[in-house]
């Protein structure tokens, strides 16, 4: 599976190089938002992450002109409290820390007439650090770990001119050792067309 994400992640890198020679429209994305942990990283018994961590964006699109394919190149944090910082647990400073980089294909729907209002898929591969943080995490689990995983999602987007803003969330699947860890980022945020 790990050989199938590095050839992928090949494969999209060589896409963009392709898609930069034609004529491409450019533009950076930044968002906001809260992330909800799912499976065994939710579980008590797995991760014991909690909803409503938060998640913040910062990418560029390339979007040949007149196409509805393009490609995106984000970086992501994310941060979830664990079972130890809710009362029962005893309120204690213990949370997860997301780093990503992902690289991925994105694809505006064709749905309706040509408007302002468009929906788009967007899925890829991303490298992925992560580890516990917080003033009562033990000195021996400070180390952090680096994996390589998938993601896809889906969003809408409305276009203001030069400006535009998104809603979007992204299913994250991340190869760690043991078990998968997954996470939902659902977020807004903003787009500016560099051109």
């Amino acid at each position: 599976m790990r050989n199938l994400v590095r050839i992928s992640i090949v494969l999209l890198v060589a896409s963009a190089f392709a898609a930069s020679g034609a004529a491409a429209q450019a533009r950076g994305v930044v968002g906001v938002g809260l992330a909800v942990p799912v499976g065994d990283f939710a579980d008590e018994t797995g991760g014991g992450a909690q909803s409503g961590g938060g998640t913040a964006l910062a990418g560029v699109e390339w979007m040949p002109e007149g196409k509805r394919f393009g490609l995106r190149l984000d970086g992501a944090y994310n941060r979830f409290c664990t079972s130890a910082c809710d009362e029962a647990g005893g309120d204690l400073d213990v949370r997860y820390r997301f780093l990503n980089a992902n690289l991925g294909a994105l694809v505006e729907l064709p749905v309706g007439a040509e408007g302002n209002l468009r929906p788009y898929l967007l899925a890829g591969v991303g490298v992925y650090s992560y580890k516990l943080e917080g003033d009562d995490v033990p000195a021996v689990v400070d180390a952090s770990e680096t994996d390589f995983g998938v993601n896809g999602g889906l969003g809408v987007t409305y276009d203001l001119g030069r400006w535009g803003v998104f809603a979007e969330g992204r299913f994250h699947n991340v190869f760690a050792n043991g078990s998968d860890v997954q996470y939902v980022p659902v977020m807004v945020g903003a787009r500016i067309d560099f051109q």
